[in-house]
């Protein structure tokens, strides 16, 4: 399957609001929308090893990346 468009959801392929998305650095900085971003876990063993979805992503609003790791709203 090819890689979304980096205007789109790298888990659900929707457009993304580029005023408010996620960004994960640990899967080399793709990009999802709030919705993925709550669940987004980086690989299946991340679940086994106890880590909390969407822990690892940092959301950006308005071209600012919130260095707060995690989605606060």
């Amino acid at each position: 399957m090819p890689a979304p468009a980096d205007d789109r959801c790298a888990a659900c392929e929707a457009p993304l609001d580029l005023a408010r998305y996620a960004r994960c650095d640990v899967c080399k900085g793709a990009r999802f929308c709030m919705d993925c971003a709550r669940a987004h876990l980086c690989t299946t063993r991340c679940a086994s090893n106890g880590c909390i979805a969407g822990l690892c992503v940092h959301a950006v609003r308005s071209g600012v990346v919130d260095p707060r790791y995690g989605i606060v709203e």
